[in-house]
């Protein structure tokens, strides 16, 4: 009986974190960068927050370029997780 419990919750939990992952699939948006905030590792775009890792986006990114973000929203905020400059 304890080996069936051991398994249906290491089921659940497996269900859990796949239903979490799939919850919050990648978005795109286009535009402009209105504000930049190396510090705090933000920018704007189309009057929405977007937080970045410098160490993964590897880019020289400027305020006034047009660029192609995707994000996943995690824990109320959206996270970039590719910026790319659009020509």
């Amino acid at each position: 009986m304890r080996a069936i419990r051991k398994v249906t919750s290491a089921a659940v939990a497996i269900t859990a974190a796949a239903g979490a992952a799939a919850a919050s699939p990648t978005q795109t948006v286009t535009g402009r960068i209105d504000h930049l905030n190396p510090r705090g590792q933000s920018l704007i775009v189309r009057n929405e927050v977007y937080r970045y890792d410098p160490r993964l986006i590897g880019v020289g990114l400027r305020a006034g370029e047009t660029v192609r973000i995707q994000y996943r929203e995690q824990h109320g905020h959206r996270v970039a997780s590719r910026i790319t400059p659009v020509s």
